[in-house]
């Protein structure tokens, strides 16, 4: 009986100090060690067969069965900060990008294009229709020179004629609002017609002419334009016949910024 007892005392650390042996060899061998000697194992021995399993040692622990069937849990990877900016710093407010380009009414340097209609009478027994389309630029702040191209038809005793020529007319803005203006304006032109105007008159004439009026705001960059103006009717002496004629007018236009 004190034998057997004998027999299981011993059997029982030589297999602890067996598996101490085998699990130093294996973390010699991972750390590349090699094969640890007999004194080192002999010291290594009794510390490895008494000493609990620590959380150090949990990669040596084979894993449970039912944990293998598990799927591992990997770290999440932290999100990648975007490189690209965001679309509202980056790109321009739509405000900022629909920046007009056409300047305001009777800004220097300015141009406009305007198209006019004229009613013009001498209140005896003559009228003239005239329509023109021309170009103005403002050379200075509120003052425009505008030419243009007419054509028109002139009602009188006698023969009647239709009339074309060119007109160039200077007109200052002398009341100038954000929507509206008041000006003055005077100017000269040349009338070719296909018969004399007079009927007594000729068939090349001069026509200065000075008048006032307004403009008003009737759409975004487009000005209606009122005025009335005394205009004149002389070849100047050009032939030898100028009886001449003195005319009073309306006319209405439309002006379009460029």
């Amino acid at each position: 009986m004190n034998g057997h007892r004998f027999a299981r005392q011993m059997i029982r650390p030589l297999g602890i100090a067996a598996a101490a042996t085998a699990s130093l060899h294996a973390i010699a061998a991972e750390q590349g060690q090699g094969t640890l000697d007999v004194l080192t194992l002999y010291a290594l021995q009794p510390a490895v067969a008494s000493a609990p399993p620590s959380s150090s040692d949990s990669a040596l622990i084979a894993p449970a069965a039912s944990d293998a069937a598990k799927p591992a849990i990997l770290p999440s990877a932290p999100p990648a900060e975007s490189s690209a900016p965001l679309t509202e710093a980056s790109a321009p407010t739509t405000l900022q990008a629909a920046t007009s380009t056409t300047p305001r009414f009777g800004a220097k340097d300015s141009w406009r294009v305007n198209l006019e209609g004229e009613w013009m009478a001498d209140f005896q027994d003559a009228n003239d229709v005239q329509a023109r389309i021309g170009v103005a630029w403002f050379f200075v702040e509120n003052a425009e020179l505008a030419l243009y191209g007419s054509g028109g038809y002139v009602s009188q005793p006698g023969q009647d004629a239709g009339t074309y020529g060119m007109d160039l007319e200077v007109r200052w803005h002398f009341l100038a609002r954000e929507t509206w203006s008041l000006f003055g304006s005077i100017g000269c032109g040349v009338m070719g017609s296909t018969s004399s105007v007079p009927s007594d008159g000729s068939e090349f004439n001069f026509t200065p002419s000075i008048g006032a009026g307004a403009t008003i705001e009737v759409a975004e960059n487009t000005r209606l334009y009122i005025s009335a103006r005394w205009d004149h009717i002389s070849n100047a002496q050009t032939y030898a016949d100028n009886p001449g004629r003195d005319n009073l007018g309306v006319w209405l236009g439309l002006s379009f910024g460029m």
